[in-house]
């Protein structure tokens, strides 16, 4: 007879509110008035991700992308474990924050927002892919066919064959960029 499990720890969604007063308190440190902060509604956010009820969230990098004219936050939960680390966008606010550059000097366009760090997936190796829509959070095992440290994008391998873009969020784990996948299906169901 088997004992009764015990349940996993609670988990519930990052809220958009949380990240951005995060990503404020960050802000402010670096000299930012009230005034000038983003509002909750100007952060580029991945979608839905979990995370243990107890978490407090905090910046652990920021730089800016010339290209896209925004300033790019890492987030992650100070608690270990509580969840993934993420990145948040805020658009148009590249000028308004003093950041080193995403991009390294002299390095492609594809170049890290940081030095390469030990990589967390490995080109050939398996991995699980999370995917959220609509409310929803599947996984899914994929082969990776890039190497890549947590935050990078790399590209991955469906097991029915389908090639997709995704988030390295810890050893082991990606997290599926949704235009990816996206645009994923619209070739397959255009025959391409």
């Amino acid at each position: 007879m088997r004992g009764q499990e015990s349940p996993g720890p609670a988990l519930s969604p990052l809220t958009a509110r949380e990240t951005w007063q995060a990503v404020a308190q960050e802000l402010r440190s670096r000299g930012m008035r009230e005034e000038e902060l983003p509002q909750v509604a100007d952060l580029g956010l991945p979608a839905a991700l979990p995370a243990r009820e107890k978490r407090t969230l905090w910046v652990s990098a920021v730089c800016r992308d010339e290209d896209a004219g925004s300033v790019r936050f890492r987030v992650e939960c100070r608690e270990g474990g509580a969840c993934l680390p993420f990145l948040a966008d805020w658009r148009g606010g590249g000028e308004r924050v003093a950041a080193p550059s995403c991009r390294l000097k002299g390095a492609s366009r594809r170049a890290a927002a940081r030095p390469r760090a030990a990589p967390s997936v490995v080109a050939g190796e398996r991995a699980t892919a999370v995917m959220t829509a609509a409310g929803l959070r599947m996984t899914a095992e994929v082969i990776c066919l890039d190497r890549g440290a947590s935050g990078e994008i790399v590209r991955v391998r469906a097991k029915e064959g389908r090639i997709f873009r995704a988030r390295v969020s810890g050893p082991g784990f990606v997290e599926a960029l949704a235009e990816s996948m996206a645009a994923s299906e619209a070739e397959k169901l255009h025959g391409r």
